[in-house]
């Protein structure tokens, strides 16, 4: 598994980048195991350097047990840094699953690095959190000037991201524990209005949801999905992070604990 690969896993919510490195891989290896009955392991050459869905649905996820895993279950398991990914393929050529097995020692290494990095633009704690003028699918406005003396919670995300739609029902009762605080929580989503719409129809999402948002995205240099970021009473950065991880919500808390205190 090469820095490429870890770092679509880490940030791009979801959607692998196929560009592996798939040493010893014999194209006509065959297995016994039931899940995988008619399909061979993937060799470098079956698989194109394109973007491939990593949802745990549209290709089928196993962990190393043989056990096909979904949901925050698999992306707890692929950002753990424990496992390197096997592709199988059908006689097509088309990838049908994937399989975690036990990750080289250098593998892991390299994890631990990109998990330092993981935050990307980190560096921006701390600093005047970049203005902003919009409004939500309601026609209500929402400006960093006027949210000032309030605690903002941004979530960046997409209708097509599946680890933002995962965390959602914990977003929620995020929004339901500050609902009588001066706490604002933003959803800047990249659809427009009406794919929001039909969207929401289906899952509910208490942010205040903004379409249309990748001006905001290149503003804060969103470098995947999701992204949170905190922004204090005084319209400074008080935290950032990006990709979906097992501590998310938990530091979000955090860090609104924190500042209501001050």
């Amino acid at each position: 598994m090469n820095t490429k690969q870890i770092i679509s896993i880490f940030l791009l919510c979801g959607f692998l980048t196929t560009n592996l490195s798939c040493q010893n891989v014999k194209k006509e290896q065959t297995n016994d195991k039931e899940y995988l009955q008619g399909l061979t392991k993937a060799s470098e050459s079956d698989l194109p350097d394109q973007d491939i869905m990593l949802d745990g649905e549209s290709i089928p996820v196993y962990n190393i047990d043989g056990k096909r895993i979904r949901g925050m279950e698999m992306m707890e398991a692929i950002m753990s840094g424990k496992y390197s990914q096997d592709f199988y393929v059908d006689k097509n050529k088309e990838i049908k699953a994937m399989v975690l097995v036990t990750a080289k020692e250098d593998e892991k290494m390299v994890w631990e690095e990109i998990k330092k990095q993981g935050d990307g633009n980190s560096e921006l704690i701390g600093k005047d959190a970049i203005p902003f003028s919009v409004k939500d699918i309601n026609g209500n406005e929402h400006s960093l000037n006027n949210l000032k003396g309030k605690i903002i919670v941004m979530n960046f995300w997409f209708v097509e991201c599946k680890p933002c739609i995962i965390e959602i029902p914990e977003l929620n009762e995020l929004v339901k524990k500050y609902e009588s605080k001066e706490v604002v929580f933003l959803g800047f989503a990249t659809n427009d209005t009406s794919t929001l719409n039909s969207f929401l129809k289906e899952m509910d999402f208490l942010y205040k949801i903004i379409p249309n948002s990748k001006e905001i995205v290149a503003d804060y240099e969103v470098l995947g999905y999701p992204t949170h970021v905190v922004i204090d009473q005084n319209s400074k950065i008080a935290f950032l992070t990006s990709g979906l991880k097992p501590t998310t919500i938990q530091d979000i808390e955090n860090t609104i604990e924190n500042l209501i205190k001050q």
